[in-house]
């Protein structure tokens, strides 16, 4: 089990014209359309930006084709 995090992009939403998330995961972010989350997760709150998260601790993480991240 690995930890991750996932916060909404601003910038990244701004450039595509739609919501965007980004997921950090093995220290590398990956910006994704949606997440289908099916691991536990808690808020956290950050002193810098991005101020919320949402982490928690999966087993993997796979990205199908559509842009989804799915978190197991």
């Amino acid at each position: 089990m690995r930890s991750f995090w996932f916060h909404y992009n601003k910038p990244a939403s701004r450039a595509a014209g739609e919501p965007r998330l980004t997921v950090h995961y093995k220290g590398v972010c990956h910006v994704v359309a949606g997440i289908d989350c099916r691991a536990p997760v808690k808020t956290r709150n950050r002193s810098t930006q991005p101020r919320c998260v949402v982490a928690g601790r999966a087993a993997g993480i796979t990205f199908a084709a559509d842009n989804i991240a799915i978190i197991e």
